[in-house]
């Protein structure tokens, strides 16, 4: 009898141990993590955007905040890259299912040019330093305005000399905007 209470008294302890022990807070997680949100899902509504952090050299935090702008412009030159290649297998779907002769391959040849020609649009929205396990950084969020993003658009398409219907421009450039939706969206998943 004595030995049923004490694994009872046992397990009983073992419980309130473990149910105490719980999850940790988003405080706690937030101490944990000193990266802003916006450094993980780097978001501006209707527009593109890229996030970078990189170490203080020193005191020099003018040094670093070029250095993570300019990370965040090569951030937002591979996102933009990958999407013109989705707008252009968009763009060969929509021409393939018309009459038309156009293919999709103009839009690969202008897209490198385009793009380095719209991150002159583009500017850092926010700094953050953060310490990492007693490492300064410093964090840039780098965007492109919708303004820009809609420029972008319209530059692809010009210099791509294709004609597009309004219809095939509208369902090309919801393409375009919805690619880095699903990217977020994905990033959420993993988390």
């Amino acid at each position: 009898m004595k030995t049923l209470k004490l694994a009872t008294l046992g397990l009983a302890a073992s419980v309130l141990l473990t149910a105490c022990g719980g999850t940790p807070s988003k405080e706690d997680l937030a101490q944990a993590d000193p990266y802003p949100e916006w450094f993980y899902n780097p978001t501006v509504e209707n527009g593109i955007a890229a996030a970078s952090c990189v170490p203080i050299p020193g005191s020099n935090v003018s040094v670093a905040q070029k250095q993570a702008t300019a990370n965040g412009r090569a951030n937002l030159a591979f996102q933009i890259d990958t999407k013109v290649k989705a707008m252009d297998k968009t763009y060969d779907r929509v021409t393939t299912t018309n009459a038309g002769s156009s293919t999709g391959g103009t839009f690969e040849s202008v897209s490198k040019q385009v793009t380095q020609q719209s991150l002159s649009g583009s500017r850092a929205i926010k700094f953050e330093r953060v310490l990492d396990d007693g490492k300064k950084m410093m964090c840039a969020l780098v965007a492109l305005t919708p303004e820009a993003t809609n420029q972008l658009f319209k530059n692809l398409v010009k210099s791509a000399e294709v004609n597009l219907s309004p219809d095939h421009e509208s369902v090309l450039k919801e393409q375009f905007m919805a690619y880095k939706a699903q990217q977020e969206l994905d990033q959420e998943l993993m988390k």
